[in-house]
This record gives C-alpha cells, sequence and structure tokens, in this order.
C-alpha cells in the first residue's frame, strides 16, 4: 500500500493504494489542492493515513522507525457559544459590553469570576481578567437592564402585560459574618446556619424573567410582596395587572394593598387555617361529584368591602399524595417515640407535655387534617366572566417561576455567593439574571427543532476556530459540524 500524487492542470491530489497485476487499485482518496501549502499538509496526512490502514491490515511488533512530521492545532477557541447564545442575547437587547461574555460564559462554564477569567481567556480567546470582571460589576445598572428585560418580555406578549407571576427565594453565602444585608433566616436551601437574602423574582405566563429585587436574609416572603408589587407598577405604568403568588404571600395587609392599587389577583388560600364555621361550609361540598367548588366571601377582615371568590379545587392524585405524606411522617414519629430518644423538633401529630416529654401520636390532630386532603384553595378579585378553572389554570403556571429558580440556581450556579459589598452581589445576580433570560429564549428557539438546551451547549462547545501548524507552515481551521450543530446554527442565526 502507498500514497499516489496526481497532478492535473489545476491541482495536485493524493490517494492511497495498491498494485495489483500492474494496475493501481485505489483504496481510499485523501484530498486535492492547487495551493503549495495545503498540498503539503494534504501529503502528510496521506503517509500517516497509509500507515494507519496498514496497521489494521497487519499490525506490527514493532513502532515505524521513519519520522514524519505531526500537524499540531494551536489557537484553538470556541465560537459556538457567542454564535448561539451571544445572537440571542443581542436579539434581547442588552447592552454590547463585557456582561454579553459574562452571560454567554456563566450559561456554558458557570464558575466562580476567577474560574470565569481562565475560562474566557483559555477557551473562549477573551482576555478579561478577574480583577477587570469585578470592576465591571460595579458599573452594572439594574434598572436599565431589568427595563430591557420587560421590554423585550411586554413585546414577546404583544404588548401586553396583564399576568405576572411572583415568588421568592433563598440564597445563601459560605461565609459565617452577617452584615446590613447577609443575614440568617429561613432558607429554602436548608442553610439556615447560613447568612444568606432573599430575591423576589416576576415572570410572564410563560416563565420569562422580566425583573427582581433582592433582601436581607430575614426578611419573611410575604413582607417582600407590597414592595416589589408597587415597584413594579410605577415604574412601568402597569394600570391593568392580575397578580399570581403563592399562600406565602397572602395576609390582610398584602390584600388590602392590591384592592387600594386596584389590582387584580389570584393568591393561594390557607384553607387550614381558616375558621372551623367557615370550613365546615367548604367540608360539606361533595368534591367527588363535583371536584370544584367556589364561595363568594370576604377574606380577613379587610377594610374594603368588595366580595371575594375563594375557589376550591380537589384532585384525587393530590389526595393520595397528601395521606401518603401524612402516613410517612406518622412512621417517623412512631419510629422516634419507639426509641425514646429526647425531641429535638416539634410537629404537629406529637402529643408533648409543657417539658417536652413525648406522650403519643395526636390523632384528633391526624383526622382533622385528613379532611384537607387533595384540596388546594385560591383567593381572587377577578370578576365572574373568568370561569373557576381558568383562574386555576393561572395559578398552576406559577411553577414557570420555581423553573426559572431551579435554572439559576442548578443551571447557572447562582448560589452560593461569594461577593460581600452589595454592589458586587447586585451585579452578581444581574449576570445570572441576564443569563437566565438568554437562556429561556434559546430554550424556546430550540424547542421547535427538538433539541434541548443542555444537548445544544454540548454541541456548540465542539464549534470553534483555530490553526493548524506544520513545521513552519501556518494555516487557519475550522470544526467540522454535523447535521444537527448545522441546524442549530441556521435556525438561531436566522432569527
Amino acid at each position: 500500500m502507498f500514497v499516489r500524487k496526481i497532478r492535473t492542470r489545476k491541482s495536485t491530489c493524493f490517494q492511497i493504494g495498491n498494485k495489483i497485476n500492474r494496475q493501481f487499485v485505489l483504496v481510499e482518496h485523501v484530498g486535492g489542492s492547487s495551493d503549495p501549502d495545503e498540498i503539503k499538509l494534504l501529503h502528510q496526512k496521506a503517509l500517516a493515513e497509509c500507515e494507519r490502514l496498514k496497521l489494521e491490515i497487519r499490525p506490527t511488533l514493532f513502532p515505524l522507525t521513519e519520522e514524519r512530521e505531526v500537524a499540531k492545532l494551536v489557537n484553538w477557541r470556541i465560537t459556538g457559544f457567542h454564535q448561539v447564545f451571544g445572537s440571542v442575547y443581542d436579539l434581547i437587547g442588552f447592552p454590547s459590553n463585557h456582561l454579553r461574555d459574562l452571560a454567554i460564559a456563566r450559561i456554558a462554564y458557570p464558575r466562580s469570576k476567577l474560574a470565569t477569567a481562565r475560562y474566557l481567556e483559555q477557551y473562549l480567546g477573551i482576555s478579561l481578567s478577574e480583577d477587570k470582571i469585578y470592576r465591571f460589576l460595579d458599573t452594572l445598572n439594574k434598572d436599565e437592564l431589568t427595563k430591557i428585560a420587560f421590554n423585550f418580555v411586554k413585546k414577546k406578549n404583544g404588548n401586553n402585560m396583564a399576568l405576572v407571576f411572583y415568588d421568592v427565594t433563598t440564597l445563601y453565602f459560605e461565609v459565617n459574618d452577617e452584615d446590613d444585608l447577609r443575614k440568617k433566616g429561613y432558607s429554602k436551601d436548608h442553610k439556615n446556619d447560613l447568612p444568606q437574602i432573599v430575591i423576589g423574582l416576576f415572570v410572564d405566563k410563560d416563565g420569562y424573567p422580566f425583573d427582581f429585587d433582592f433582601y436581607d436574609g430575614k426578611t419573611f416572603e410575604g413582607h417582600t410582596f407590597s414592595k416589589a408589587v408597587g415597584s413594579l407598577v410605577k415604574k412601568y405604568q402597569l394600570n391593568h395587572l392580575v397578580v399570581v403568588a403563592d399562600a406565602g404571600m397572602l395576609s390582610e395587609q398584602n390584600i388590602n394593598f392590591l384592592e387600594t392599587m386596584k389590582l387584580s389577583y389570584i393568591v393561594g388560600a390557607r384553607l387550614k387555617g381558616m375558621s372551623e364555621k367557615f370550613k365546615a361550609q367548604i367540608f360539606s361540598h361533595n368534591f367527588v361529584k363535583d371536584s370544584i367548588y367556589e364561595i363568594s366571601t370576604i377574606p380577613y377582615n379587610t377594610t374594603n368591602p368588595n366580595t371575594k371568590r375563594l375557589i376550591i379545587d380537589y384532585s384525587d392524585k393530590r389526595a393520595r399524595k397528601d395521606k401518603l405524606n401524612r402516613e410517612k411522617l406518622i412512621k417517623i414519629l412512631e419510629a422516634k417515640i419507639a426509641s425514646k430518644k429526647p425531641l429535638t423538633k416539634r410537629s404537629k401529630y406529637l402529643l408533648v407535655t409543657g417539658n417536652d416529654q413525648i406522650l403519643g401520636i395526636n390523632q384528633v390532630k391526624i383526622n382533622l387534617d385528613q379532611r384537607h386532603d387533595g384540596l388546594k384553595g385560591y383567593w381572587t378579585n377577578l370578576k365572574t366572566e373568568i370561569k373557576p378553572d381558568q383562574i386555576i389554570d393561572q395559578y398552576h403556571s406559577l411553577w414557570k417561576v420555581e423553573k426559572a429558580f431551579r435554572m439559576s440556581k442548578s443551571d447557572l450556579l447562582e448560589r452560593p455567593i461569594f461577593h460581600r459589598k452589595k454592589e458586587r452581589i447586585a451585579g452578581h445576580l444581574l449576570i445570572c439574571f441576564s443569563s437566565l433570560l438568554v437562556m429561556k429564549e434559546t430554550e424556546r428557539l430550540l424547542k421547535e427543532i427538538n433539541i434541548s438546551l443542555n444537548h445544544a451547549i454540548e454541541l456548540l462547545g465542539k464549534i470553534g476556530q483555530g490553526e493548524m501548524r506544520l513545521g513552519k507552515i501556518t494555516m487557519p481551521i475550522d470544526s467540522d459540524l454535523n447535521s444537527e450543530t448545522n441546524q442549530i446554527l441556521n435556525h438561531i442565526l436566522g432569527h
């Protein structure tokens, strides 16, 4: 087997083959070119490929004694992330500055600012030192960036932002010291021993984030509601708005605030906290026969006399889950009683004396709680033209806020936070917020071609540019793209 060089009027070609009966039998066509540098590279490629094919046919016990020049890949950088996520970033309208690179890096490689600087330099060919990143964080303007996000989301919704969803989460710090902002409080990450901050996030009906704020770690989530909604209405002049929030936001003060602002709302109702007289009316309904029940009433003792609607929804699946969770908890409590270990945490299903001595299981409490199995309540002041099932569907879209939080915490590694200054904390959150919106829009576009975001990130990390060096010869080279990668680029860049 040998390499044959063929010269034509326009190019020089290289082929690999054998001579059989004085006839050349082609095994593989390596390629051809008219460029002298490319011809030399093709020759080396043909020689290497020929040796590989020989070894496939008859492996040798001894290494090849003839040394060949090996082409080396140099100055390689990934370009796929900027091609796709950068295009979506520009489509949203975010500013063309370091935020673009930092948001893209946050999606592709969510790490510390030092690791981000190394990644940008080594893999993306962008020189941005850690100090420069920190100084840039101090310049980010939250109002400017959230207004850009709001305008993009509003346009996506046909310039109609009548329905918004609000929820909160917590982000902790890997330190023990507290200050005016970083405080220990109830942690949704189960990190009660660490300082944290509370994040309030607004998303639209499709789960697109468009505004947020943060509060000190001791702030009760319900206390963020009026401040967040009031700021949103003032900032964007939203006079006709339906705010959807979970039961953690439900309080007399918040309901009165919404009524005073003449805003509509759908909030979760705490059925177990209602009076027994009121609950008797609910339990008198046959939910098995009719799963939705509505009562017109006034929640709490609000100063506003407007009638509210309480909608109760029953689900067999929810009832089975409620029962199973309670039975699991009771088994754990029974094991604790049997072990006779001291009580470390109280439970509503335990009978306990004043000195924390466990007397047994509180069957009365169990019987009271199981009446609520499968029931979920919703308060709203929307007019009766909006049917109960529509209100329930809108409330259930709150999971999109939770998904946004999961993407921030898991995919973007928004937690833990390692910054100390408020400006740096705000800058970190703004990078994650911008990245989240870019991810959300990219995810939607990729869904149109049935490709997941995670799979796309894997493929985009293989798209790049560099140089190939053979001896003193250097030439540019691009990565070879498969059909899926071409499909992603064509679809995203076509928008």
